[in-house]
């Protein structure tokens, strides 16, 4: 009998407590809702969630190749972010900039602050690693690294950086094909940008 009175009692002190509580208003969630018809449907927007099915891999040089394709997409991904974000600060400086040669010069003291900033973590990436980088210029900015050389400094400079591309097996005009050919590199992007790795 005083096990029953005492759990009542505790059991009330406890649901009284809880009654007693007071919630702060700016901690309060007020959910959404949609009227259909004379119905009133709560709404609530979720995070988008990707799911990717398991990679099956028909051998272990195939595993190879896509673990070495990982671990390069991963070394030049942060420099394709880096390329878009300096490209938007640089068009948004040129717009307050007035004339052609004064236009060249902040673009080349620009190119060389960049130089100087990423050129010794760009002088570390593989030729591979570069080729992929390429291509992700491209996914970011919608358009080939040739054709923003030939835009920003000039043709010849554009055909000049083609030629040093090509010796060392790259190519400026590279595009970017996230259906077709680059697919697995898509697929490692969208894996990136969820946090899954």
């Amino acid at each position: 009998m005083i096990k029953k009175l005492l759990i009542l009692t505790l059991f009330s002190g406890l649901t009284g407590w809880a009654y007693s509580q007071v919630v702060p208003y700016d901690s309060l969630y007020y959910l959404e809702s949609v009227i259909i018809g004379t119905d009133t449907l709560p709404n609530h927007n979720i995070k988008e969630i990707r799911v990717f099915p398991r990679k099956v891999f028909s051998n272990k040089r195939e595993y190879r190749r896509y673990t070495r394709l990982m671990i390069n997409v991963k070394k030049a991904y942060p420099f394709a972010i880096i390329a878009r974000n300096e490209l938007q600060i640089m068009n948004d400086s040129l717009k307050y900039i007035h004339g052609d040669k004064a236009r060249r010069q902040f673009i080349k003291d620009y190119e060389k602050e960049m130089f100087q900033r990423y050129e010794n973590d760009l002088r570390k990436l593989t030729f591979s690693q570069g080729r992929i980088l390429l291509k992700l210029v491209y996914r970011e900015l919608g358009n080939t690294s040739y054709n923003l050389v030939k835009e920003y400094r000039g043709d010849v400079s554009a055909i000049f950086w083609q030629g040093i591309a090509r010796i060392f097996g790259s190519n400026l005009k590279s595009t970017y094909e996230p259906d077709g050919e680059d697919k697995d590199i898509e697929e490692i992007i969208m894996m990136i940008d969820s946090g899954m790795i």
